[in-house]
Parts: structure tokens; sequence; C-alpha cells
């Protein structure tokens, strides 16, 4: 009889095993992907800072010189999580001491094409159609007047990146003409790309919350198929009361940079400030596959530049939450043969919630 109890017993126990499983398994997928959210931390946990989560808008385009050949179009939009507390915990046993940490992960698109965009079969002189789809993830740390950034790019360049469908749809919208020469773009492609890059301030002049003056010198290391390069230069800015920032990036480089460090609170009223800005910096290109050609397949393909210089000027302005930035940039021959240099705008927004 205790037998027959004992094995009543198992087979109730494996009954109630069964049910939690597939309760378990019930959980809808979109619960799965929300996994990752919830390791960043909850939103407005109170062991938080307010305004620990950021988004980020950047839109590049030669429409702002007149323009539209060589590098013509990139857009990006990112989302910050500022400070959680296991990543500050994570960089301090690393022995990487920082008073700033964020995560960002971002999706965009870029599009290059030749100068001359209504010849069906491009010049073969000319730079090639090509464009690129990526998905990125970053990680950011700071510590006084230094900053690090590194960020792991993946993604695809070619037909799958639809940038011919993009230009074309814009176009028709805008009443221009059309680009006919996609026909002609670099094959499918996957690519993967490391950037590191590092950064300083130092305030030259003034106080924070007043006039002042300040320097940034900045260095970035890009390798993989896509972009294989050394950026160094930097970027000088003066303004009333400069953000606590590490100023304004490209899309060839972080693209994003976190919102500025902030110890108000939520009761705070809203400040306000501006400084212009201007930048030089040069590239030491080994390998960029939108002039190289694809990595594994014959395409299209020019002789680059080595070394390709570059200027920009611009402006900044923020009120509370939101910020604005807009920069004109000059970027220098990339080919030979090349007519001329290259001139797009810049335009960033940035709110923290």
């Amino acid at each position: 009889m205790w037998r027959l109890e004992r094995a009543k017993g198992r087979l109730l126990a494996m009954a109630r095993q069964s049910m939690n499983l597939r309760r378990f398994s019930s959980i809808p997928i979109v619960s799965w992907l929300a996994i990752p959210a919830l390791l960043a931390g909850p939103v407005g946990a109170a062991s938080d800072p307010p305004d620990n989560w950021a988004f980020s808008l950047r839109w590049e385009n030669d429409t702002f010189s007149g323009t539209d050949r060589f590098y013509t179009d990139g857009i990006s939009l990112a989302l910050f999580r500022l400070g959680p507390r296991w990543l500050q915990e994570w960089c301090d046993r690393r022995g990487w001491e920082s008073d700033l940490t964020a995560l960002s992960w971002e999706a965009g698109q870029i599009m290059v094409t030749p100068s001359d965009t209504q010849r069906v079969i491009p010049d073969p002189r000319d730079r090639p159609y090509a464009g690129l789809l990526y998905a990125a993830a970053s990680l950011h740390w700071a510590r006084g007047p230094a900053y690090h950034g590194l960020k792991v790019i993946s993604g695809v360049v070619g037909p799958w990146s639809l940038a011919e469908d993009t230009q074309k749809w814009v176009h028709k919208r805008v009443g221009s003409g059309i680009p006919q020469g996609w026909g002609s773009q670099l094959h499918n492609e996957p690519i993967l790309n490391l950037v590191y890059e590092h950064r300083r301030k130092y305030r030259l002049w003034g106080e924070a919350q007043g006039f002042a003056l300040e320097a940034l010198p900045v260095g970035n290391l890009m390798l993989g198929n896509v972009l294989t390069q050394v950026q160094l230069g930097g970027q000088v800015r003066v303004g009333y009361r400069i953000p606590d920032d590490f100023g304004t990036t490209l899309m060839r480089g972080m693209v994003h940079l976190p919102p500025p460090r902030s110890s108000r609170t939520e009761q705070a009223p809203p400040r306000w400030g501006a400084y212009v800005f201007g930048g030089l910096n040069g590239n030491a290109v080994a390998r960029n596959i939108t002039l190289d050609g694809n990595t594994w397949k014959d395409s299209p393909s020019v002789d680059k530049e080595w070394w390709v210089p570059a200027a920009e000027v611009g402006a900044v302005g923020y009120l509370g939450r939101f910020q604005c930035a807009f920069a004109y940039v000059f970027w220098g021959r990339e080919f030979k043969g090349q007519p001329d240099f290259s001139e797009f705008g810049a335009l960033t927004l940035t709110w923290r919630f």
C-alpha cells in the first residue's frame, strides 16, 4: 500500500512540474527579447539618477552644400542607457574607474555615389555606388577630462542595404533626378568593424557656469572590412555654460556620444547654454570598402588616397533635456582623380528622458 501511495506522490509531482514547464514555455517571445532591457536595469529605479535614458538622431547629407555626390547621406538612430550600476561596478573591477558610464544601441544607413548619377554605366574612374545598413553596440566610460568609447558594428554592404531604394524614393518625393547607375553598386557582403575612440578635455579659460574656452584632442582607431584607419585631430569650442560632455563627432567615428554629465535633480529648473566650435583632423586610411570595393569579389573600385584631411565648424545649443548640434564639414579628396573635396552638413538631436 505504501508503495502505491509513493508512486502516486511521484506522479503528482511530475504533473506539477509539467504544468510549471508549460507555463514557462508559454511566455511570449517578446518577453525573452525584453531580457537585455531588464538586465540594463528598470527605468526610474530608485538607485539610478534621473534622466538615465537618452535618444539621439544624427543626419548627415550633402544637400546642405547644394551637391549630390560622393558621401551623399548618412542617418543613424541611437538609444543610450546611462549609468547602470552593474556597468559601473564592471568597469571598476577592471580598473576603469569612471564617473560616467553608458551603453548605446544604434542602427543606421550610409550611401555614397559618383559625381554623375545620371550615367547608366558609371565612370570607372569615379567613386562607385555603395550603401551600408548596420547595427552597432557601444560602451562609453569617462573619468574627469578623459573619455573612452568602444563600438562593435555589423551589417551589410550592397543591394541588401536598401540604399538604392532609399535614394530613389527620396528623389521622387522631392522631384529630383533619379540616380541611374545603382545597378553597378558593390555586391552584398557582411560587414564587421571595431571602433575605439579616446578624447580629452582641457579648459583653457573661463568657468563652467559662465563663458569658457575648451580644447578637445581626439584619437580614433577603426578596424574591419569597412574601414581600417587611424584618425587624429581635435576641436576647440567657446560659449556660455558649455555642457559637461566631450564635444561632437561624425559618422566616421563613434557617431553618437553620451549626453552631458549632470548632477541636477528632476526638481531643478531647466538650464540652457550654447557654444560654437571648430575642428581639424587627419585620416590615415588603409582600407575603405566604398573605394576599394568588395573584399572577396571583383567589384567597381578606385585608387584611394592614403591621407585624407577634414575640417568642421558648427554650433550647439541645449535647453533642459534637449540638445541640438549642427556642423558643416569639409572632407578632403578620398580617391585619385577626385575633382574636389566633399562638403556636407551634420545635424544631431538628443533628448534625455
